[in-house]
C-alpha cells in the first residue's frame, strides 16, 4: 500500500505542477505488471479525479494559449526521425541488464524508456490536431526515455559482435549528433519565436506623440505585455479593452468603422506584424486594416527584429483614385 500512496502522491503533484505530465500516466499503463495493474488503475483514477478540477479550470482559460501554432511538417519530421533511433537504440538494449526483469524490477529498463519517449510527444501531437496544445517543452520529460536508451545501449556495447558493436556505435553516435545542435539551439537568443525586448526597443525609440500603434492581427498584441510601462503612453488604434481588462492575452477591438477613423486621422502609424512569410489567422478586421493601409499610407520603413517586424507607415502626400471616390461620396 505505501509504494501505491507513494506514487500516486507524486504523479498528483506532478500533474498539479504540469497538466501535461498526466500524459506518464498512459506510459505506465503499458508497463506495469499484470499483477499490479488493479492498484495502479486505482491510484491512476485517484489522480485523475485530483487533477480534474485545475484541468477543468486551464480548459475555460485554454484562450492564454491561442497563441500556439499547429504543429508543423519538420516538427513531425523531426520527432519521427528521433522515434526511428529510439527504437533501434531499444534493439540494442533489449538484452543484458537493461532487457532483464528480476523481482526488484518488474519491467526492463527498455520498457519503460521507449514508452516514456514516444507516447508523450505522440499523444500531445494527436490532441493538437483537434486543438493546438502542442509544444515541444511541455513534454520534455520524455527525453529521460530516449537519455536512458543511450546508456542502456552503451552499456551493452562490450557485449557485442564486432559488427554490431560498430553499428551500435553509430546509431548511438548518430542521436547523440541529432540531439546536440537541437539542443544548443534551444538555449541561444535566436531560439525565441518572438524577441520582445528588442520589439519594445525599437516602438519606444520609433514612437513620437501623435501616432498610432496597429497590431495587424489581434493575437500580436500579447507582445505589449512584456514591457507595459513602454506600451502604456502609446495610442493603440484598435484597442477597446487591454488585455488585463478582457481578461486574455489579446484585449479586445473596436468595430471596424471606427479602427478606420482612428486610422485615417494618424500622423503615422507603427504597425506590427508577424515576420514576412508567417501568417497568422485572418478575419475581417485584419483585411480591413491592410486595405486602409495601402489606399492611403505609405511604408515608409521597415524594422525587422526576431519573430516580428515593425513597418512604419505615412499618410500619401497625393490624392489616389481611392481617395477621390471617397470625396466624391
Amino acid at each position: 500500500m505505501a509504494p501505491w500512496i507513494a506514487y500516486g502522491t507524486l504523479m498528483l503533484a506532478a500533474c498539479i505542477l504540469h497538466q501535461f505530465a498526466a500524459l506518464a500516466l498512459v506510459v505506465h499503463a503499458f508497463v506495469v505488471p499484470d499483477y499490479a495493474r488493479r492498484a495502479w488503475a486505482y491510484t491512476a483514477l485517484l489522480v485523475a479525479t485530483g487533477v480534474a478540477p485545475l484541468a477543468a479550470l486551464g480548459m475555460a482559460q485554454s484562450r492564454q494559449v491561442a497563441w500556439i501554432e499547429s504543429v508543423t511538417g519538420s516538427e513531425y519530421q523531426r520527432f519521427a526521425i528521433l522515434t526511428s533511433f529510439a527504437i533501434v537504440l531499444s534493439y540494442f538494449a533489449s538484452s543484458g541488464n537493461a532487457g532483464k526483469v528480476s523481482p526488484e524490477a518488474p519491467f526492463s529498463l527498455r520498457a519503460i524508456a521507449l514508452p516514456l519517449f514516444v507516447l508523450p510527444t505522440a499523444l500531445l501531437m494527436l490532441i493538437s490536431l483537434y486543438k493546438p496544445f502542442y509544444v515541444e517543452r511541455y513534454v520534455l520529460y520524455g527525453l529521460v526515455g530516449l537519455a536512458l536508451l543511450l546508456g542502456a545501449a552503451l552499456d551493452r556495447m562490450p557485449e557485442l559482435g564486432p559488427n554490431l558493436r560498430v553499428t551500435g556505435v553509430i546509431v548511438v553516435a548518430l542521436a547523440i549528433a541529432l540531439l546536440i545542435p537541437e539542443s544548443l539551439k534551444l538555449r541561444a537568443p535566436e531560439s525565441r519565436s518572438d524577441n520582445v525586448t528588442d520589439l519594445a526597443v525599437v516602438l519606444s525609440r520609433e514612437y513620437s506623440p501623435g501616432d498610432g500603434i496597429l497590431y495587424l492581427s489581434v493575437k500580436r498584441r500579447a507582445w505589449s505585455l512584456a514591457y507595459p510601462s513602454v506600451n502604456r503612453g502609446m495610442f493603440d488604434l484598435a484597442q477597446e479593452l487591454t488585455p488585463e481588462a478582457s481578461h486574455d492575452l489579446y484585449g479586445t477591438e473596436l468595430p471596424s468603422p471606427q479602427i478606420r477613423a482612428r486610422m485615417r486621422s494618424s500622423a503615422r502609424i507603427l504597425v506590427v506584424a508577424e515576420p514576412k512569410g508567417i501568417h497568422v489567422e485572418s478575419g475581417g478586421t485584419e483585411r480591413m486594416k491592410e486595405r486602409v493601409l495601402a489606399e492611403y499610407f505609405t511604408r515608409a520603413l521597415t524594422i525587422q527584429v526576431d519573430g516580428a517586424q515593425v513597418m512604419i507607415y505615412e499618410p500619401r502626400t497625393t490624392a489616389t483614385s481611392a481617395e477621390l471616390a471617397v470625396s466624391q461620396e
